[in-house]
């Protein structure tokens, strides 16, 4: 059956993207911030991302079967909002808001996309959207598009979707099976953002520096396990000192931190400035290892059973961008094969969330082999690039590469968008920062346009 299905996200309010299915193939995909030039595009909606993706494929809006949203209504007979509000009940606010109107951020959400709907030529009246609950759409970018035909065990640690923070499930026969979930804010993917935050970096965009930091420290300096535990079967973050609102949130200059001042007492001020030294390397170890430790006991308790069943493992939401981590996955006995979604961040949910609705209505979904899903440029696109930027045309800077398509979704890899120039000089250096070469998509080194996209060792 013909089916066109446009993914479109954003309800988090950064990270906006689209994706465009057609007959379970992905034909486009594209974040908002490599249109704008914003990175991560905050409280922006994918409007150029789609507009993409549509022109790309030669698609008209009324051609679209339905568009798939990655943020779905939560409903109160569930246990998502009635935790929220038990855990929250030092700001009643909040926890009355959850359980009388827990579903307001949905319907705010909606409602922008579809202003950008309308922005893009769609008539409301005869656009079906498809809500997709946020970590379910995490799992099916996992899941769907790993290509494993096989039972999976699945696995989606994040920040927070509505309620929920970490996913526990399988895939068997094109289906998945949700086992557990946590929420919030029991979430170790918040936890690290917190401490993102409390090390001097911003949340949602720093998390990677603090395990670039991590090596430099030594975990066993100092004790985290204070933060959270994992007991019985639950996550538990201790809110005395992380994944805090209202009044416990330490202030700094009219700012407010998802730690606590608690923190700051126990540990000291927070970083400040850009060098990486004692105690605060110590701090990034002990919460790579907290955050490591956990998630492995809770894929051992959840999903163990699986993988020494299958072995196979698909891997999303914001935690399965800690590379450190899918070292210590990957060398578990009883996993031998692990897809991890490259576009793990909230910019692959559009994605997800597609898949979803497509496999759900009859057509499954291809493997995705790579993320080369971007605009295409031709030599001439490339000459009129480096034209308009004269800054980049240096002595000793005399090649360029392009591959077919941008990869525009999924981490911003500096081996898909380079130049080779001479490192020497800092004026140099400086020029071609400047240079605005960011925009200059097409000079680019060539990928291998057949390569897995995902991260897949297998063992024999």
């Amino acid at each position: 059956m013909a089916l066109t299905l446009l993914g479109l996200s954003g309800a988090l309010t950064h990270d906006p993207s689209a994706a465009l299915y057609r007959d379970g193939r992905l034909v486009a995909a594209a974040e908002e911030e490599r249109f704008v030039r914003d990175k991560h595009a905050k409280n922006r909606m994918p409007y150029e991302a789609a507009k993409f993706c549509l022109d790309f494929a030669g698609i008209r809006p009324a051609e679209v079967d339905a568009v798939a949203i990655p943020f779905a209504p939560i409903s109160l007979l569930g246990p998502a909002r009635w935790h929220y509000a038990r855990r929250y009940w030092y700001a009643p606010d909040r926890a009355l808001d959850a359980i009388l109107t827990g579903n307001r951020r949905f319907h705010r959400y909606r409602r922008r996309i579809e202003w950008c709907l309308q922005q893009l030529g769609f008539d409301l009246r005869k656009t079906e959207i498809v809500p997709v609950e946020h970590h379910l759409a995490h799992a099916a970018s996992a899941y769907h598009c790993a290509g494993f035909q096989e039972k999976t065990a699945i696995l989606g640690i994040d920040g927070k979707g509505e309620y929920a923070t970490t996913f526990f499930g399988y895939g068997e026969n094109g289906r998945i099976h949700r086992i557990k979930e946590f929420y919030d804010p029991d979430s170790l993917g918040g936890l690290y953002g917190a401490l993102t935050e409390y090390l001097g970096f911003e949340m949602l965009d720093g998390e990677y520096k603090v395990m670039g930091m991590a090596p430099y420290g030594d975990p066993g300096r100092y004790d985290f396990s204070r933060l959270a535990r994992f007991e019985n079967g639950e996550l538990k973050v201790n809110t005395q000192y992380a994944n805090v609102i209202g009044f416990r949130r330490y202030k700094e200059e009219g700012k407010g931190y998802y730690f606590s001042p608690k923190l700051v007492e126990w540990l000291g001020p927070k970083r400040a400035g850009d060098v990486a030294d004692d105690p605060y390397i110590h701090y990034a170890a002990s919460m790579q290892k907290l955050f490591e430790d956990l998630s492995l006991q809770m894929l051992d308790h959840y999903l163990g059973d699986i993988l020494r069943e299958t072995g196979r493992l698909a891997f999303s939401g914001g935690g399965a961008l800690n590379v450190k981590l899918n070292q210590k996955i990957i060398a578990r006995p009883d996993v031998r094969e692990l897809f991890v979604q490259p576009a793990s961040g909230d910019a692959g949910t559009a994605v997800g969330a597609a898949a979803y609705v497509s496999v759900q209505r009859g057509v499954a979904v291809e493997k995705m082999e790579h993320v080369y899903l971007g605009p295409a440029y031709s030599n001439e696109d490339v000459i009129a690039a480096c034209a308009r930027h004269p800054a980049i045309r240096w002595p000793g800077s005399r090649a360029g590469w392009s591959s077919d398509r941008a990869r525009s979704v999924a981490g911003r890899s500096l081996a898909a968008r380079a130049l080779p120039v001479s490192p020497t000089g800092s004026t140099r250096r400086s020029s071609f920062a400047n240079a605005g070469a960011r925009s200059v998509r097409a000079c680019s080194i060539p990928s291998r346009r057949r390569c897995s996209a995902a991260r897949i060792r297998h063992r024999s």
